[in-house]
């Protein structure tokens, strides 16, 4: 019983061991939300796909890099592709130049920019560089530039000194997201039934104005909504070979939280309404925020199908370690077959034991004599060791041990013995 009771204590150990070795490391923060089409988080983007499916819209997700869009968009052309940079996986330069393909195919894209604002996904970049690097390709130039800061007014020190505080307190207040709104521009198609749109912006990115610049003369692009501060432009819609660019500096218009603010919901059915045709399809990024249909470690430490296969194969091995014999087999003895060499081994093993080294050496010198005198026809021993001193590649040194015989190791003589037989025989 005691035997038992201790196999069962080792297996529960063994079994802990090795859940705890196979269990992936925990993340130490949860997850943000990101703008893909199955995130439910703030930044998420699943209420908008959800909503285009319940008006009848074929929505898909890309859970490949960009080189696989034919496969999802499928033959036809009309399709609109939503990519929110910037990207949390890195986009290749192959992949740059298969959405460009796809767009001079006759193709849509909207690109909702971190500028106006960085929400936790887009790592606090602005410069917007990926885009600016892709637009060159049709002839396009996106630059931005700040505007003139207020001068401070002079005053006495004490003023001064609150005025620095006041300066410092509003520094940080200008680092934080505040609620905004875009305006439309009148007489645009997709302006059709907008009044406002609902956005975050920060008022120190305020201070940068984006413009866009071509010097193509058949380019041409416009602009779709403003900022509110009339400084400059939020939404522009250009052309890109037989293909459109939608370019937003707002990342959040169609997220899970702002989707039904304003008339956010209206401008992206505007889009889809001018994007599609016949059988388009609005597709999501979602491969560059960490959905693929890729093999994904993590993915796969978090499929419930792998926990439960392991919770099976530990309780039946528990049920087996602790059944009625804790005994894998009876063990049985080792059936020994002798053969000639075993006898020999066994026989020289003796020997070796038993004689003296000296005559051991002798032998060993006597033997190789012979085997001089048989290879080269010498009628004694005398004739084998003239014969070796006159041997070129035979080492002085080495005849002097070999003369000395008896009185070297047996180990030295040994390799001095195997170095004349294969250089001289």
């Amino acid at each position: 019983m005691k035997e038992r009771l201790i196999t069962l204590a080792m297996a529960l150990l063994a079994l802990g061991l090795s859940l705890f070795l196979l269990s992936p490391p925990q993340p130490p923060q949860p997850k943000q939300s990101a703008p893909t089409s199955e995130d439910r988080g703030k930044a998420g983007l699943k209420g908008a796909a959800e909503w285009l499916r319940r008006q009848g819209v074929a929505v898909a997700g890309l859970r490949n890099r960009y080189d696989r869009l034919p496969l999802v968009a499928g033959p036809g052309s009309d399709n609109l592709l939503i990519v929110s940079l910037p990207p949390d996986k890195a986009v290749e330069q192959n992949e740059w130049a298969s959405l460009q393909a796809w767009l001079e195919d006759g193709n849509s894209l909207l690109v909702l920019g971190a500028a106006l604002w960085q929400p936790d996904w887009s790592n606090r970049e602005a410069c917007l560089c990926d885009v600016n690097s892709f637009l060159e390709n049709f002839a396009w130039s996106l630059s931005q530039h700040e505007l003139d800061p207020e001068q401070p007014q002079p005053g006495s020190d004490r003023q001064s000194f609150r005025d620095k505080i006041a300066a410092m307190q509003a520094e940080i207040q200008a680092q934080l997201p505040v609620e905004d709104r875009l305006l439309p521009v009148a007489g645009q198609p997709l302006a059709d039934g907008i009044t406002q749109l609902s956005t975050r912006v920060v008022p120190r990115q305020l201070q940068t104005v984006w413009s866009l610049e071509t010097e193509h003369a058949g380019n041409i692009a416009m602009n779709l909504l403003l900022r509110s501060d009339g400084q400059g432009v939020a939404l522009w819609q250009l052309n890109a070979g037989a293909g459109q660019i939608f370019l937003s500096l707002a990342p959040d218009l169609f997220s899970n939280e702002r989707l039904a603010l304003a008339d956010n919901a209206r401008l992206l059915a505007n889009l889809v309404n001018q994007a599609l045709a016949g059988d388009g399809k609005v597709i999501f990024d979602d491969y560059h925020f960490g959905l693929s249909e890729l093999y994904d470690p993590e993915r796969f430490f978090r499929d419930n199908r792998l926990h439960q296969t392991l919770a099976w194969l530990g309780l039946m091995w528990l049920l087996y370690v602790a059944g009625h014999s804790n005994r894998l087999a009876p063990v049985r003895p080792r059936l020994l077959k002798l053969s000639m060499r075993d006898l020999v081994d066994v026989t020289a093993t003796f020997f070796a034991r038993r004689i003296p080294d000296s005559a051991v050496a002798e032998e060993l010198l006597r033997q190789l004599l012979l085997d001089i005198r048989l290879a080269r026809r010498l009628p004694d021993d005398d004739h084998a060791w003239h014969w070796l001193e006159q041997h070129p590649q035979i080492p002085r040194l080495d005849l002097t041990a070999l003369r000395r015989g008896r009185r070297i190791p047996l180990t030295r003589l040994t390799e001095i013995i195997r170095q004349i037989r294969n250089t001289a025989l």
